[in-house]
């Protein structure tokens, strides 16, 4: 192995743990301004830190656009997409027991979530992704930002309120960490979609296929932080908020590309079978929580099949061009 795939393996893990740790200061200022203003449960987290936890997408995004490869961009968001809802959900229910859903969204939105969850994957089916794709995923991002903001829910309060918190920490001091946080997660994804654009072409394999696999798991370090938290404090209606909420706002984010750099070719050579794959696992979950209202372990470890599932063909692909 030469010193610059080394160096190169070294920037992409120290990558990884700069997301990981300023998502950590990131989520805990957030979590304290929460609490110091009352808000908390399933509706603050979807607008809240189902935003900010997307930052790293967002840097991807733009930095992707700005090298003129938004296939990396692209392939992150759907690999995303699978990563927080049949992986990091699924894995949350599998370690807590179980997930309630009770006081988060209704059937309908549910629906309308998942589906704006899968639709940046249906629409790079015919391997072009135009304004057209853009406009129809950033209206239905804010159709199902509209729903969930309207609809009626008897959110009860969390330990989240209860708990006594530092409230002689000064505001500005919480604005100032998620500052910081976000500024060092926005350059570390930077050095990640770098790095995806080396270890492709090292692979001979698509960038769209590298986005898929790797910059997935990567940027998605901020929703893993959520979930070992949850599990700890018992949060799993803040968690699943901040879950959907970051899925969604891929979706807005891939709307986004387009107007951005123009339309744009994706290779759907290794993402047909991921889009199958997503359909299927989400209409699976979606049958899953509307049943009792609740994700058991049982339903978890289901659900992580397709995960497993979407490893093994990514691997695959990965082989197929490495041997090529």
């Amino acid at each position: 192995m030469s010193s610059t795939t080394l160096v190169n393996i070294f920037l992409f893990v120290s990558s990884i743990g700069i997301v990981w740790y300023f998502a950590g200061v990131l989520i805990e200022s957030v979590t304290h301004l929460a609490r110091r203003f009352k808000k908390t449960g399933f509706t603050a987290a979807f607008f809240l830190l189902g935003f900010l936890t997307s930052i790293s997408e967002f840097s991807v995004a733009t930095n992707a656009t700005l090298k003129g490869v938004p296939e990396v961009s692209v392939g992150n968001l759907i690999g995303g997409s699978f990563v927080v809802l049949l992986f990091i959900v699924p894995l949350l229910a599998v370690l807590a027991g179980k997930i309630e859903l009770r006081n988060t969204l209704s059937r309908r939105n549910l629906l309308l979530a998942l589906t704006t969850v899968a639709l940046p994957a249906l629409l790079v089916i015919d391997g072009n992704v135009t304004r057209v794709d853009g406009l129809v995923s950033i209206l239905v991002y804010i159709t199902l930002v509209y729903s969930i903001y309207r609809q009626k829910q008897d959110i009860p309060d969390t330990a989240a309120v209860k708990r006594p918190f530092d409230i002689k920490r000064p505001l500005i001091t919480d604005i100032g960490r998620i500052l910081l946080g976000g500024v060092m997660i926005f350059f570390a994804s930077k050095v990640l979609v770098d790095q995806a654009v080396f270890f492709a072409l090292l692979f001979g394999a698509p960038t769209s296929l590298v986005g898929l696999l790797l910059l997935s798991l990567g940027t998605n370090i901020p929703e893993f932080t959520v979930a070992i938290r949850s599990v700890i404090k018992n949060h799993s209606d803040v968690a699943f908020g901040d879950y959907i909420g970051s899925s969604a706002v891929n979706t807005f984010i891939f709307g986004m590309l387009p107007f951005a750099s123009g339309a744009f070719l994706f290779n759907t050579g290794e993402t047909t079978s991921t889009t199958i794959l997503l359909v299927i696992g989400l209409v699976v979950f979606f049958l899953f929580a509307r049943s009792d209202s609740k994700l058991t372990r049982r339903e978890g470890g289901v659900l992580l099949v397709f995960y497993l599932a979407f490893i093994a063909l990514q691997i695959g692909e990965l082989v197929k061009y490495a041997t090529q």
